[in-house]
């Protein structure tokens, strides 16, 4: 009995033993990581667990953008940002994709594939091959890949005629491979010109984390535009459509939940950041716009952390849009965490005086909140916990992001990577 017991004793720490070294246990998923590309100087820099690392030297790098596995960045070279680059991290080699791709180039969310628009073209290239795109369609306006990066969802570009503009089209375009084959699919078209409806263009657009439904910004004609466009939102089989609310042209400032079908943008008309901007949640298709910006303030960027959280960056209004010489005096912003249910608003940092922060990012891929802390001249990068804890310096002295109207676009000097 006692020869039984030591055998079944032996027999468990055995068992135990092939546990902690079984394949599966030394195949477990690997600890995330964190990085970023920024550009400092005019130059492109990576930041990741290693420290920082200079890319270039001497060029003016705008506009940063990793490939969906980290292994590459696309940019911008040049003052006037119509050259697109990619860098691959590993060689550290660089290619020359377009000279004339920089106003709208986007990575494939799930394949090494960066696509460029060219005078209402559009071409793709893989990146073993970047001298070599493959044009998929003439005519379009705006476009974005669809979410299994097999094709994309574009809008025609509109014509002035005599008679007035032709209409804007939603089409979907499967890709595959040479011009001849990819058939566009017309989803929507937009209603004709008229006294109260006047659109030549559209934004990018994104898909809800379902997949059911698609949104985007209607445009009137460039000078109108900056002040006022109409959400939209499109259901991705093109049988339904409703136009939202208006806002300014910025495709930062919408975005869906990464679950269910929660979209959150910020409001309101003006080309002034500083006044008239209210951040507003509405769970599509049932529910309607809510508010969850206070009197007296105003909310600019913002990121979803989770589905029921979401960190935006807000200041005081500013009444002073418009006259000269008063800069200094905007109010700056600092992060504030939004609770779409039970109490709102919770105040995540304190900036030092002068200081302001901007552009929070929250990365669910590891945990972690990302911004930028600016006196509108220099710039670090912070992270946190989630929920803003534990706050730490991770990158000094970035360049500044795209000014308009006080609208920082910080993707233009910086963008994270985390998987």
């Amino acid at each position: 009995m006692f020869a039984t017991r030591r055998i079944s004793l032996a027999l468990g720490m055995l068992t135990l033993l092939m546990m902690l070294v079984s394949p599966a246990a030394a195949t477990a998923k690997p600890a995330t990581s964190l990085k970023a590309a920024f550009v400092r100087g005019g130059d492109l820099w990576i930041q990741t667990n290693s420290g920082e690392q200079q890319l270039t030297k001497g060029e003016y790098i705008r506009n940063p953008k990793w490939s969906f596995d980290g292994e590459w960045i696309a940019y911008t070279r040049g003052q006037e940002e119509r050259e697109v680059w990619i860098w691959h991290i590993s060689t550290g080699q660089s290619h020359l994709v377009s000279k004339e791709g920089g106003g709208n180039f986007q990575w494939s969310p799930e394949h090494n594939r960066l696509a460029f628009l060219v005078e209402q073209k559009l071409y793709w290239i893989k990146v073993d091959h970047p001298d070599k795109p493959t044009e998929v369609s003439r005519g379009l306006g705006n476009y974005s890949w669809l979410p299994d990066g097999n094709g994309f969802i574009a809008s025609s570009a509109a014509e002035l005629l005599p008679e007035g503009w032709t209409p804007v089209s939603i089409v979907e375009i499967p890709l595959r491979g040479e011009i001849e084959h990819n058939q566009a699919k017309t989803l929507y078209e937009l209603p004709g010109q008229s006294d109260d409806n006047f659109v030549v263009g559209t934004s990018v657009f994104k898909f809800s984390a379902t997949g059911k439904w698609i949104a985007f910004f209607v445009t009137p004609t460039a000078s109108l535009s900056a002040d006022s466009n109409t959400l939209c939102i499109l259901s991705s089989d093109g049988a339904f459509f409703k136009r939202i609310d208006l806002m300014v042209h910025n495709s930062d400032w919408f975005a869906w939940a990464d679950r269910g079908d929660k979209l959150a943008y910020i409001g309101g008309v003006g080309r002034e950041a500083t006044s008239n901007k209210q951040l507003k949640v509405l769970e599509f298709p049932s529910g309607k716009p809510v508010s969850y910006t206070p009197g007296g303030y105003v909310d600019q960027n913002f990121t979803w952390e989770g589905e029921q959280h979401i960190v935006v960056s807000r200041a005081a209004e500013w009444k002073g849009a418009g006259q000269p010489g008063q800069s200094a005096t905007k109010p700056l912003p600092n992060l504030v965490e939004i609770k779409l249910q039970g109490p709102r608003f919770k105040p995540l940092t304190q900036p030092p005086k002068q200081f302001g922060d901007f552009n929070p990012q929250f990365l669910p891929s590891v945990h972690q909140l990302a911004w930028v802390r600016s006196d509108r001249n220099k710039s670090d990068v912070l992270i946190s916990g989630q929920g803003g804890k534990h706050p730490s310096v991770w990158i000094k002295n970035i360049d500044l992001g795209a000014d308009f109207y006080e609208q920082w676009r910080w993707s233009s000097v910086l963008n994270f990577y985390g998987r």
